[in-house]
């Protein structure tokens, strides 16, 4: 299919202007208006007053979950399924972790093909959306993963139609309660209306619609917090008896003691002293009275009760989100530990794919079909974790084998290591030297600049050459006295070649710079000599 008209596009893509609907007191509704925004006083208002949760009870909440799953009233679900994940810490915690494994991967666009249109697409998904600044799509990787707690979760796209080719201008989160399954079916996500109980269908190409497949059946009931919300209701009604348990046997138990010829005043003193001495750590009493703390000798084994109460929700949390309770709850050996991460990235490994397709589904394929046409392949929207041990194989391998003649691309090793082409005028870090041996008996050649054979004057002596390559085969190497004692004393040292080493490099460590010199230049010119050597052979 080739490249459809704009025009025809904006129809097919945004509908025609008697269709759209534009905002309250906005009497210039563009092409690019959005669909699901907020209107206060309405289904879509844009705040919530998390009463529902303050109030819940048991009752209450049997029969909202019921509701849910006759897909009757989602919003109030919805709405407690974020107020638990704002005011239970271990949940929200166990939550963030599970979604960072996914928003802490590299991105990576992978062309369809290594041919050249094909590569030419992966460039232009790379530059208009992953790459592209304002959009930030690893937020909206992070507002799509709201999807494992609640089921699904809705982001409008607002397109930059200003300039071609069209791309994303914004991912603007939408919160979850102004949406609703279609009744008929119950699969079809649906925008509410702004009054009544209408539903409007989402307009294509405008929302990147998360839906995970955690649990089959009906997806609103998929979410991570459908079962949470019992045990969070478990873990309240435990906690807040607890509470009420410290504040009345937390604290020892103070009784005064009066005699019988006490006064009015005396026993008003004592009832102060009483009441002030555990805020105070002190009181002042009449010499007749007396004051005794009795300390509860079965507290701490009851309040022990609630605290394995709590523990155990928490555990029964953290596997419903991680599959595990290891790392969130458990310290336990390394070995137990590894083997509960592995748990633990099987669920992230589906969580990727799952992201890795809806990223695909609802981004990539509607911008390359707006501004290229419809594909046969398209480019594929990646995430990965880069292997460290891979990166590690992979750099001693490029250094053992690049001298044995191996060639690899410089942009693949950047790409490995994460670093970008210097551009003109960067201030760069490393690179290859740029020099040029000394010719014999003459000065060195131009830097960067090889020298010819032409270049250098009469070749050496035939007998030369053959003497300097019967030395190099022997490995014999002409040095000073003074460098081969440095070998020799290193060479009674060591007990084995790394030790060998070892003990040369301290010997050599102070070194004067003319002694290096002398190395180097000594081998380079052999090395160089040799070099010559055998090319006027083959000549």
């Amino acid at each position: 299919m080739g490249r459809l008209s704009f025009d025809k596009l904006k129809v097919f893509f945004f509908g025609k202007p008697e269709e759209q609907t534009p905002k309250p007191n906005d009497t210039k509704a563009d092409d690019t208006e959005e669909q699901a925004f907020a209107i206060p006083n309405t289904n879509r208002h844009p705040w919530g007053d998390f009463s529902i949760l303050q109030n819940l009870t048991p009752e209450r909440m049997a029969q909202i979950l019921n509701d849910v799953k006759r897909g009757e009233c989602p919003a109030e679900y919805l709405e407690l399924a974020h107020d638990i994940e704002l005011k239970d810490l271990h949940y929200r915690s166990v939550l963030s972790t599970r979604k960072d494994a996914i928003t802490g991967l590299e991105i990576k666009v992978v062309p369809a093909s290594e041919d050249k249109r094909d590569v030419e697409l992966a460039e232009a998904v790379e530059r208009d959306i992953v790459k592209n600044g304002n959009a930030k799509i690893y937020a909206l990787i992070r507002d799509m993963l709201d999807a494992l707690a609640k089921g699904f979760s809705v982001n409008e796209i607002i397109w930059d139609t200003d300039k071609t080719p069209w791309k994303p201008k914004a991912y603007k989160y939408r919160d979850a309660r102004w949406f609703q399954y279609d009744k008929e079916t119950g699969k079809t996500l649906m925008l509410r209306a702004p009054l009544g109980n209408e539903l409007e269908p989402l307009r294509p190409f405008h929302f990147v619609v998360h839906e995970p497949h955690l649990i089959s059946g009906n997806q609103i009931t998929a979410g991570l917090a459908l079962p949470a919300l019992y045990f969070w209701m478990l873990k309240s009604y435990d906690v807040t008896s607890w509470a009420a348990f410290i504040d009345r046997y937390g604290y020892p138990i103070r009784i005064g003691k009066y005699g019988k010829k006490a006064t009015e005043q005396d026993r008003a003193t004592l009832k102060r002293a009483v009441a002030a001495i555990g805020q105070d750590f002190g009181a002042v009493i009449p010499e007749s009275a007396q004051l005794e703390i009795i300390e509860s000798k079965h507290a701490s084994e009851t309040s022990n009760v609630y605290k394995t109460m709590a523990d155990w929700i928490d555990k029964q949390i953290s596997k419903l989100v991680l599959g595990q309770t290891m790392t969130s709850d458990d310290g336990a050996s390394l070995a137990q530990s590894k083997t509960h991460e592995e748990v633990r990235q099987d669920i992230a490994d589906s969580d990727i794919q799952q992201v890795v397709e809806t990223l695909n589904t609802a981004l990539t394929i509607p911008y390359i079909n707006l501004n290229f046409g419809e594909q046969e392949n398209y480019p594929k929207i990646d995430l990965y974790k880069p292997d460290e041990k891979n990166i590690e194989q992979i750099i001693a391998a490029v250094e053992k084998l690049g001298p044995q003649g191996l060639k690899v691309k410089a942009d693949e090793v950047r790409s490995i290591l994460g670093l970008a082409n210097p551009d003109e005028g960067d201030e760069v870090v490393g690179g290859r030297l740029e020099y040029a041996a000394p010719l014999p008996g003459g000065e060195p050649g131009e830097p960067g600049k090889p020298e010819l054979n032409a270049e250098r004057g009469a070749a050496p002596d035939a007998d030369a050459l053959d003497a300097l390559i019967d030395e190099s085969a022997s490995g014999y190497v002409q040095i000073s006295d003074d460098i081969a004692a440095v070998i020799e004393k290193a060479a009674d040292t060591a007990t084995d070649f790394e030790s060998f080493r070892g003990e040369l490099e301290k010997l050599v460590k102070n070194w004067p710079p003319d002694k290096i010199a002398e190395c180097i230049a000594v081998a380079a010119f052999k090395a160089r000599a040799l070099g010559d050597a055998e090319f006027d052979k083959e000549e």
